[in-house]
């Protein structure tokens, strides 16, 4: 019994860290002290420990030299590797959902870009919620590929996604501070929608390919500023 509670307090943590250093709240590089980590999820250092073990595999974190761990860094070597390799899987996915997609699928491409575009018009009325686009965002592009029939594809697109979080948080910051370009972001996402439920594969994919490419120099400006 005192294994199993063991066992669930490390797994939350292990939940809390990965959120934390996906958002940003734990900022690359930054080095994860065990002190501020125990106040910071209330916990011993046993389940902290095994938390930090479980994600040094992960490539978010790293070990430091003197027995501790960091924050793994942003790289923009790394950066155009995994869009490179995203945007390949997005449109594969892609062009399969919009050749196997029936009725439904159309439905839930429809309301799910009703309920992001929604939150994303009215950004500017309410206070930002990044936990919230992040929801919203990914269930969008999930539902327009979910169609491929491929559940091989979809993993690998799900670790990729993983892996891409944290330089999505720094397109997501910048996306809302720029009005400009939360504009044209919604309007580059309409015309999606509307290529992909009229099944123009030709224009959906090369929407697609040029807002990846528009994310991917967004982050790189923001990281070299």
């Amino acid at each position: 019994m005192l294994s199993q509670r063991k066992k669930t307090k490390a797994n939350q943590v292990l939940d809390n860290l990965r959120q934390d250093i996906m958002n940003g709240s734990l900022a690359p590089g930054e080095k994860l002290a065990m002190e501020l980590l125990k106040e910071r999820y209330g916990v011993g250092y046993s389940p902290l420990r095994e938390a930090l073990s479980c994600l040094l595999g992960s490539g978010l974190i790293q070990a430091e030299e003197q027995c501790g761990f960091s924050v793994a860094p942003l790289s923009l070597d790394e950066l155009y590797d995994l869009y490179t390799v995203r945007i390949h899987i997005e449109t594969l996915a892609l062009e399969l959902s919009m050749q196997k997609g029936n009725d439904d699928w159309e439905a839930d491409v429809i309301a799910c870009w009703h309920r992001y575009s929604k939150y994303l018009n009215a950004i500017d009325k309410k206070d930002y919620a990044p936990d919230k686009w992040d929801v919203l965002q990914k269930e969008f592009r999930f539902t327009l590929v979910k169609a491929c029939a491929s559940p091989w594809l979809l993993k690998i697109r799900e670790q990729l996604q993983e892996q891409a979080m944290r330089y999505r948080a720094v397109c997501i910051n910048t996306y809302y501070q720029d009005k400009k370009i939360l504009n044209g972001f919604i309007k580059e996402n309409d015309k999606l929608v509307s290529a992909v439920l009229a099944r123009n594969k030709e224009t959906a994919l090369k929407i697609c390919r040029k807002s990846w490419e528009s994310s991917v120099k967004i982050i790189a400006n923001a990281m070299s500023s």
